[in-house]
């Protein structure tokens, strides 16, 4: 009997150790990884002005202390550290510093430290202010880079059959390409199905995203500003009609470095900067966008709002700039194109080509996404300038292989002439010349930095 019971005892004893050894292990298991992989994404570098900076980084749940140490070039003596004060532990945790009090015109490098041990990152930490050039010297030459449609593949939730996203060969090309920033036009992300219908799959969708190893160097190496257009704002050809748009909205922002979005009483992702001699308007073509089976030219149907074309004429008309670029998720001028186009809101597209001639407004450059194919059109409404436009998609995404011969778009008398491309890519745009004489040259490359096209634009031509 005692020996049964002396058997079964160390049994029950032997199972209790062996039960606690495996929490500990898993218990320590978790804290490794946490220790090891509490950098989630970034840091991503978003806007950059003449005294401040901002930089984005998502930490892990179990991060409770993040700084960034930051010094002049060359200098590490005079290192400053800048702590984020905001919430931490959450299940996302997407932050946003901003570094103020920095010189002008002056390039800086900095650390990643979480819970006061430091990031070591494969490429450099580097952030750069503006130069005070305004009435002191011409203004600087400068290039950027822009696309739309990042697709990356996710099996558990993509669509069965052959992957959608093409891998990170485009995205690759950029970070290798020296350029001042980089615009998204939209489609950033790709919400799916099992994403839209919550914050959490909304959330989750641009974590994913963010967070993809290939990734990484292109965060770093510039400043990035963004718009959306329907897979990062919810389901496709999404309107203003869509329940989770104040949930996509707050997570745009916060995945996201742009200064503003929006107005303090009328919601959207809209927003404004400017660099050297040119201003970008961000427009926010979801959020108040009508449904598109509506009558072209119905009173009620609407592709920004008032509030918001109010808002970008006021903006026209304060610029300066030589060049000033729109830019839009979808295409605006296209007359070819039956869907998803501004010109099918026939009755703000008048009012904004209309307002741009009667008001003089010279400089003015269209940019959008979203069609799978990239391309430059060329648009001479009466009593104006001829208007560019240049579309660059897809990034990543499926590209329209068959553009070329397509009825509709085939033989577009818009379009420049060999400005189309069909396959991967993103286009480079460079702003040179003397301060009478400055030009716009786009350059289109493919994943294996190859120019499909090249074609220049005299900013004379714009008046």
């Amino acid at each position: 009997m005692k020996s049964n019971l002396y058997i079964t005892f160390m049994q029950s004893l032997f199972t209790t150790i062996f039960a606690l050894l495996l929490a500990f292990c898993s218990l320590h298991g978790r804290a490794q990884n946490t220790v090891q992989t509490p950098l989630i994404s970034g840091p991503m570098l978003g806007y950059a002005e003449h005294r401040e900076v901002l930089i984005w980084l998502e930490v892990s749940p179990g991060v409770q202390r993040v700084e960034l140490r930051y010094w002049a070039q060359g200098q590490p003596q005079t290192a400053r550290t800048a702590a984020y004060q905001g919430a931490l532990q959450q299940p996302f945790n997407p932050l946003r510093i901003a570094i103020g009090g920095l010189a002008l015109g002056t390039t800086y490098e900095y650390e990643v430290w979480l819970d006061g041990k430091h990031q070591n990152l494969p490429y450099p930490l580097r952030f750069a202010t503006k130069d005070l050039w305004e009435w002191r010297k011409p203004a600087p030459n400068f290039s950027f880079q822009m696309g739309s449609c990042l697709y990356v593949n996710d099996s558990i939730y993509d669509r069965p059959g052959k992957p959608y996203g093409a891998g990170f060969a485009v995205t690759n090309d950029m970070t290798r390409r020296p350029a001042d920033f980089v615009l998204w036009l939209g489609d950033n992300t790709y919400l799916r199905e099992a994403d839209w219908s919550s914050g959490y799959g909304i959330q989750y969708r641009y974590q994913h995203t963010r967070r993809q190893p290939e990734l990484q160097a292109l965060w770093a190496a510039r400043p990035h500003y963004a718009t959306w257009d329907d897979h990062d704002y919810g389901p496709n050809n999404g309107n203003l009609s869509y329940n989770g748009k104040e949930i996509a909205l707050q997570t745009f922002k916060n995945y996201w470095g742009n200064q503003q979005y929006g107005e303090s009483d009328n919601a959207g992702v809209y927003s404004y900067f400017s660099w050297s001699d040119a201003d970008f308007f961000l427009l926010d073509n979801r959020y108040h966008r009508s449904a598109e089976d509506l009558p072209a030219t119905s009173s009620d149907k609407t592709y920004l709002g008032k509030r918001q074309m109010d808002w970008l004429k006021n903006a026209l008309l304060a610029s300066k700039a030589t060049f000033k670029f729109v830019a839009s998720g979808s295409q605006v001028t296209n007359e070819a194109n039956k869907y998803e186009c501004m010109r099918q809101y026939q009755r703000e597209f008048d009012d904004l080509l209309g307002f741009i001639a009667q008001q003089h407004i010279e400089g003015v450059v269209f940019l959008s996404g979203d069609r799978h194919f990239s391309e430059i059109l060329r648009y001479a409404p009466t009593g104006s300038y001829p208007i560019y436009e240049i579309t660059a998609s897809p990034l990543s995404s499926g590209a329209f292989k068959n553009i070329a011969t397509d009825k509709k778009e085939g033989n577009n008398p818009q379009r420049v002439t060999d400005a189309l491309c069909n396959t991967q890519n993103y286009l480079q745009i460079s702003i040179d010349g003397e301060p009478k004489q400055r030009r716009l040259s786009a350059t289109c490359y493919d994943g294996t930095g190859k120019a499909i096209f090249t074609h220049t634009i005299n900013a004379n031509d714009l008046r």
